[in-house]
C-alpha cells in the first residue's frame, strides 16, 4: 500500500512547462520510511482559474502576506504528497517508524509521527442503497447547542450515514457534551482542529481555519468506506427530492450522481448542487415564537424567491422586467461553482479515482475542468439550504426581497424532534435554555413578501393583473370548493396540486387545435404488452422508453403490438395495468432536440435535398452537408486521433450547436414539431378527438426509474437479478450518447423559453418548474363538457417569438 500525505505550505518543488507547454510539478525532496529510503515524492496541487505557479507562489508576493499556508483569496498551497513507490507494510516494523520527507541539501526536513490511516474497503450497503458521509468544514464562532443538534439530526434523518466534525473553537461544556454523545452513538468522527490541537496551523490567517485541508482530510479518510462524501458548512443544510417515498433523503441525488459517473465511464467523479439562500434567518422571532422553542429548521422555512446576483450568481445580461416591473432584471445568469455558491459531492467508492486537494464550491477552482468531471444536479434532486445572506444585508435588500415558502418535509423534522426527545442527554441540553435564533445572524424586524401557496401573488400578464391562487386550486381539485361566482377560471403554479400524476392527467385538457400535431395519428398504436403479468406500457419517446421496452421484454415477457387506446381499462383489457414513464420537460427537451436534430439532418435518407425535403428550420444545418461535417463540430479533428472516439465522447463543440438550439427554441411555435421526438408527453397520452387523456393506472418519473421497476418487479414477483439476454442483470440503462451540443452554452433565458414550450406537460403532469424557470402558470376551469367539468391546461399557449 503506497503512502499519501496531506500537507499545506511551501515545500521544495518546481512548476515548469513540459514539452506540450502544460505546467508540470516536480519535487526536490524524497520520502523515507523504515528501511525504505529516498523514494521519489510526487505532489498534487489544487487546480485554479490561474496558473499553478501563480496560485502556489505569486499570490503570496505581497509583503503583508507572510503566512506560509493557504489563505483567503487565490493562494492555493494545500497539497497531497504521494510516495508512490514506498510501501506501507502492515504488521511490520515500518508501521512504528516515522515517515521522513527531506531534501538532498538538508534545507527541508519533516518527520511525521502521527499514525497512518489505512485505506478503506467497506462493501456497499446490502440493500443497494448508496451511502453518504458528510464532511463538515471547520466549526467556529458558536456557543449554543441548538443548531448543532438539529444539524446532526437532520442529516442523519436525511440519509447521511456518518459525519466528520472538525472543531476549531466550539468548546463550551454543552457543546462538548453534544459531541461526546454523538461519538458514543458512533455517528460522528471527531477531530480537534483547534490552534492547540493543530500546532497553531488552523489559526485565522489560514482560510476559514484550513477548510480545504479539513475537506481533503475527510476525503482521504472516507475512500472505500462510503459511496459519496458531501462537503459543506454548518450553515448549509442538505436536502434531497421531496416528492419521493422518503422525502428529502439525499439518496435521490446520490443516485443521479452515480448514474452520471457510470454513463460517463467514470469521467464524472462528483456532482455540484445549487445553493438556496434561506433569507428567513434574518427575520426576528417574536417573544411568542421564542417561548415555543420550536425547531430552528421549522422556523426558518422561507428562501429568496429566486437567485439574487451577484450574491449567489453572476448576471450575464440585464434587461427590462418581462413582468413589467420598473427596474431592469437579470435575464441570463451563471450559477455554476463559486459564482453560484454551489456545494458538491464526490465519489469515494471508486478507488481508481486519485484523491486531490479540494476547493470550496467544486472539486477545484478550474471551471473548465469542472465542466468535464462534474455533473450539476437539478435542484429537485439535491440542493443545499444556505442559512445566510450577508450579501443581501450589506446592500439593504432584505426588507424588499421576495421570498417563497420551502419547508423541510415533515417526516424529516418529525424524526429530528423525536430523536431529540428520546435522547435523555440531548433533550436536557436542547431544552436547558431558549434560543433566539442562529448565532451568526443579527435578525431584523421585517415583514415577509411571500410568493408561495399561502399568498396570492399578482403577476403582470398581457391580459392584466391576475391573482395566482394555488390554495384555491388545490381545494377545487380536492372537491372541497368551486370557482367563485362570476369567475370562469383561475391561475395556479405547476406542481402545486395535491394530486398524483395519474389523477392530474384525468382532468387534463390538451387543446385540439393548438396541439393537434402532437397527438398520435389515431387511437391505435404500438405498445408493450405482458400477457403473463397483465401490464401495458405506453411508450413516450425520450422518457425512458428504451429502458422500459427492454425491461418489459426481458423481465416481464412482453411483446410489442398494436392496441386501441380506447379499450384500455375495458373489455378484454379491463384487468390490465396501463403504465408509462414521464420526464421533466426541460431535461427531456434537450434529449428530444438532440435526437430530432440527428434524425432529420440533410445526410439522412428522406431528408436530403435530392429527396425533395425542405427542413422547416434550415439554419440548424447551415454549412453542414454530411454527418462528418456535423461530427467535426462536436468532435473537432484537432481533439481526436480517430473518428471512432467521437461516438461516446463528451462534446467539444464551441457553442455553435448550442446557439442554433437557442434560436430554434425562440422561433419554434410549440405547435408543429418537425420530428416525433419533439412531441409533448401529454398529447401522446391523450385522444386527438377529445383532448382528454387515455385510461392510465400508473405513471413513474424517470428520475426514479430504477425504484419504479423494482416496485413493479416486487409486486409481480419478477426476479430482476436474473440474467438478461445480453448477460446483464438488474435495471438496465437505455441508449445513452453524450449530447452533441454543450449545455453550458444554453442561457437561463432559453431554458425559460423551453419551459414555456412545455407548459402543457408541466401543468398536466403536476410537475414543479425547475430553476431557472419562473412566472409560468397553469389554468383551471370548469368548462369540460364530457361529464368531467374540471380542466387543467397552460395559462397561455406557446407561440413563436421570432424577431419581427
Amino acid at each position: 500500500m503506497t503512502v499519501a500525505v496531506l500537507g499545506d505550505g511551501i515545500v521544495p518543488l518546481r512548476i515548469e512547462p513540459n514539452q506540450d507547454g502544460k505546467e508540470e510539478v516536480s519535487t526536490d525532496f524524497t520520502c523515507s520510511l523504515g528501511d525504505q529510503n529516498n523514494v521519489k515524492a510526487r505532489v498534487v496541487l489544487m487546480n485554479g482559474h490561474k496558473t499553478l505557479n501563480e496560485h502556489y507562489f505569486k499570490q503570496a508576493a505581497s509583503k503583508k502576506d507572510t503566512w506560509p499556508f493557504s489563505g483567503n483569496g487565490d493562494k492555493f498551497r494545500t497539497m497531497i504528497i504521494f510516495c508512490d513507490e514506498l510501501e506501507y507494510k502492515h504488521g511490520s516494523g515500518s508501521k512504528d517508524s516515522s515517515l521522513v520527507l527531506s531534501s538532498a541539501d538538508g534545507t527541508f526536513f519533516v518527520s511525521i509521527d502521527t499514525p497512518f490511516v489505512a485505506q478503506g474497503g467497506q462493501p456497499s450497503a446490502p440493500n443497494g442503497k448508496l451511502t453518504a458521509v458528510h464532511c463538515l468544514t471547520p466549526l467556529y464562532g458558536m456557543s449554543e447547542p441548538h443548531w448543532v443538534i438539529e444539524y446532526m439530526e437532520h442529516h442523519l434523518a436525511a440519509g447521511v450515514s456518518h459525519l466528520h466534525i472538525y472543531n476549531y473553537d466550539l468548546f463550551t461544556p454543552e457543546l462538548k457534551s453534544v459531541f461526546e454523545e454523538y461519538q458514543r452513538l458512533g455517528v460522528i468522527t471527531y477531530h480537534d482542529w483547534s490552534n492547540e490541537g493543530s500546532g497553531l496551523y488552523t489559526q485565522n490567517p489560514t482560510y476559514e481555519h484550513a477548510k480545504w485541508t479539513a475537506s481533503t482530510d475527510c476525503l482521504l479518510r472516507s475512500r472505500g468506506l462510503y459511496d459519496y462524501a458531501l462537503f459543506g458548512d454548518i450553515d448549509e443544510v442538505w436536502l434531497g427530492d421531496t416528492t419521493t417515498d422518503a422525502p428529502g433523503d439525499v439518496g435521490s441525488g446520490l443516485a443521479q450522481c452515480q448514474k452520471a459517473h457510470e454513463e460517463s465511464n467514470g469521467a464524472k467523479i462528483g456532482c455540484c448542487v445549487h445553493s438556496h439562500t434561506m433569507t428567513s434567518v434574518y427575520s426576528k422571532l417574536t417573544s411568542e415564537e421564542e417561548a415555543k422553542n420550536m425547531l430552528l429548521l421549522r422556523r426558518y422555512s422561507r428562501s429568496e424567491a429566486g437567485p439574487h446576483c451577484p450574491g449567489n450568481c453572476e448576471c450575464l445580461q440585464y434587461g427590462p422586467d418581462p413582468n413589467g416591473g420598473p427596474t431592469k432584471v437579470c435575464l441570463d445568469m451563471y450559477r455554476k461553482y463559486a459564482k453560484g455558491r454551489q456545494k458538491y459531492i464526490v465519489n469515494t467508492r471508486d478507488l481508481a479515482i486519485e484523491p486531490r486537494p479540494l476547493f470550496t464550491h467544486a472539486i477545484s477552482r478550474d471551471n473548465d475542468e469542472m465542466d468535464r468531471i462534474m455533473e450539476i444536479l437539478p435542484d429537485d434532486s439535491l440542493h443545499v439550504r444556505h442559512y445566510q445572506g450577508h450579501w443581501l444585508a450589506r446592500k439593504g435588500l432584505l426588507e424588499t426581497l421576495e421570498e417563497k415558502s420551502v419547508p423541510i418535509p415533515d417526516p424529516i423534522l418529525n424524526k429530528v424532534e423525536q430523536n431529540i426527545k428520546t435522547s435523555q442527554k440531548l433533550s436536557e441540553i436542547y431544552n436547558s435554555r431558549v434560543t433566539k435564533g442562529v448565532e451568526w445572524i443579527t435578525p431584523i424586524d421585517r415583514a415577509p413578501i411571500l410568493v408561495d401557496a399561502q399568498q396570492q401573488q399578482v403577476s403582470s400578464d398581457d391580459d392584466g393583473e391576475i391573482a395566482v391562487e394555488d390554495e384555491l386550486a388545490a381545494e377545487i381539485v380536492r372537491g372541497a370548493a368551486h370557482l367563485p361566482d362570476g369567475t370562469t377560471d383561475l391561475k395556479f403554479r405547476p406542481g402545486t396540486l395535491p394530486l398524483k400524476t395519474t389523477d392530474a392527467l384525468q382532468i387534463c385538457y390538451s387543446d385540439k387545435d393548438v396541439y393537434k400535431e402532437h397527438f398520435r395519428r389515431g387511437a391505435t398504436d404500438r405498445v408493450s404488452v405482458s400477457e403473463e403479468h397483465k401490464l401495458i406500457y405506453v411508450m413516450l419517446p425520450k422518457s425512458g422508453s428504451s429502458t422500459a421496452r427492454f425491461m418489459m421484454e426481458n423481465k416481464f415477457g412482453a411483446r410489442e403490438k398494436s392496441e386501441n387506446f380506447l379499450e384500455f381499462g375495458t373489455g378484454s383489457l379491463a384487468n390490465y395495468t396501463v403504465l408509462s414513464f414521464i420526464r421533466d420537460p426541460l431535461s427531456r427537451f434537450f434529449s428530444q432536440y438532440d435526437e430530432a436534430y440527428a434524425r432529420t439532418g440533410p445526410w439522412q435518407r428522406g431528408y436530403r435535398k435530392e429527396d425533395g425535403y425542405t427542413h422547416p428550420a434550415p439554419y440548424l444545418f447551415e454549412n453542414l452537408g454530411s454527418y462528418r461535417d456535423y461530427e467535426d463540430i462536436f468532435c473537432p479533428p484537432e481533439t481526436r486521433s480517430d473518428r471512432k472516439e467521437c461516438t461516446f465522447r463528451e462534446t467539444q463543440e464551441n457553442g455553435t450547436l448550442a446557439a442554433r438550439l437557442e434560436r430554434y427554441a425562440f422561433e419554434y411555435d410549440g405547435r408543429v414539431p418537425f420530428d416525433i421526438h419533439l412531441h409533448l408527453q401529454v398529447p401522446l397520452l391523450s385522444f386527438r378527438g377529445t383532448g382528454r387523456t387515455v385510461h392510465i393506472d400508473e405513471v413513474y418519473n424517470t428520475t426514479a426509474a430504477k425504484v419504479g421497476w423494482e416496485s413493479l418487479a416486487k409486486r409481480h414477483r419478477v426476479d430482476l437479478s436474473a440474467p438478461n439476454k445480453d448477460g446483464g442483470a438488474g435495471v438496465i440503462q437505455g441508449r445513452s450518447y453524450p449530447r452533441r451540443f454543450d449545455k453550458k452554452y444554453i442561457s437561463d433565458r432559453t431554458k425559460q423559453r423551453i419551459c414555456e414550450l412545455g407548459m402543457l406537460d408541466y401543468c398536466c403532469l403536476n410537475l414543479p418548474l425547475p430553476p431557472p424557470c419562473s412566472n409560468l402558470y397553469c389554468r383551471l376551469d370548469e368548462a369540460g363538457t364530457d361529464g368531467n367539468p374540471l380542466r387543467i391546461q397552460p395559462w397561455s399557449h406557446p407561440e413563436s417569438k421570432k424577431a419581427r
